[in-house]
């Protein structure tokens, strides 16, 4: 089934060091996970802090995410299980970076191939 946060918060949208590219920051307090992803200004538009969206992360194509207000396929680069689950990865060439308190099996199971799909709505 993927990871799913529902009722996530934007918690944040920064700037970063490079020139057009925002830092958006999503965090669900009830499922204890933080998912901070880099994008480009015309992305990044789509969101304002304090929204609340649905985060949905799975190894398959998601059907209908082309209704998302972002749907995009992304690649693992590194995955730890230490302190709850930590996947660092990117979308498009762009830092994608997540982290779950207490993942299920399931969850971490969705990051065992190299790539995942994500759809944010």
């Amino acid at each position: 089934m993927g990871v799913r946060f529902k009722d996530a918060i934007i918690e944040s949208i920064k700037e970063t060091d490079t020139k057009r590219l925002k830092l958006l920051k999503v965090s669900s307090k009830s499922d204890g996970a933080t998912l901070t992803i880099e994008l480009p200004e015309a992305l990044s538009s789509r969101f304002n802090v304090k929204d609340h969206v649905d985060v949905v992360i799975d190894s398959k194509a998601i059907p209908k995410g082309e209704q998302a207000r972002l749907y995009g396929e992304g690649t693992v680069f590194r995955r730890t299980e230490t302190k709850g689950l930590e996947i660092l990865g990117s979308l498009g060439g762009l830092r994608v970076v997540l982290g779950i308190a207490k993942p299920t099996s399931s969850q971490s199971k969705t990051f065992s191939s190299n790539t995942f799909y994500i759809v944010i709505t």
